[in-house]
């Protein structure tokens, strides 16, 4: 039985219910975030190629592709939360827009480029026990998005990111999270810079 209050919020499969990987090991964002992420991003992702760093249940990348992303890479080393995305999809019918990445992003973003936005969620404790790893998954998605492109963040309040060659342009915070919105340090021109 999907997680209650694991839920796709719009689009094609709005309404309809994920699991969640069982444990502490995944924090699966609240609907409010979610939401409030789509608030800020827009509604609709039409023609969207998006990747997913820490994918654990799937559930971003899922949303994306439901409002209209043609291409969500997600990116899990985890056995558990690999199960709980293949479940996920298949609930779903196995979208093919939605490509399960049973490893870690450090290994999949250098395969992808030109994506619109790149969603890193990664482990809380990596911000204060393994900043190197968060310095390589901002150069990687820096490297991997499109002029234009986005970078998305969530940590704890309390921590900062690593330096990086991202210009963040806007910080919103969530209880005890935050989430930073980076972009490259030309946007294309004509594109909003945020």
């Amino acid at each position: 039985m999907a997680t209650p209050g694991l839920r796709i919020i719009s689009g094609a499969w709005g309404g309809r219910r994920i699991h969640a990987p069982p444990g502490l090991d995944t924090r699966p964002l609240t609907d409010r975030i979610k939401q409030s992420l789509f608030d800020w991003l827009g509604q609709t992702m039409d023609g969207w190629r998006v990747a997913d760093c820490c994918a654990g249940s799937g559930a971003f990348g899922i949303e994306c592709v439901s409002r209209g992303a043609v291409e969500a890479h997600l990116c899990e080393p985890g056995r558990v939360a690999v199960a709980t995305i293949r479940s996920n999809l298949a609930l779903l019918g196995e979208p093919p827009a939605v490509r399960l990445h049973a490893r870690g992003f450090e290994r999949v973003l250098p395969t992808l480029s030109g994506l619109d936005l790149v969603f890193c969620d990664p482990p809380f404790p990596w911000f204060a026990d393994e900043r190197e790893l968060l310095v390589e998954m901002l150069q990687l998605a820096a490297a991997a998005i499109a002029p234009d492109g986005i970078v998305l963040i969530r940590g704890e309040r309390g921590e900062e990111l690593p330096e990086h060659t991202l210009i963040e342009r806007e910080r919103r915070e969530y209880g005890r999270s935050w989430v930073a919105m980076l972009r490259g340090p030309q946007p294309a021109i004509g594109s909003d810079a945020g």
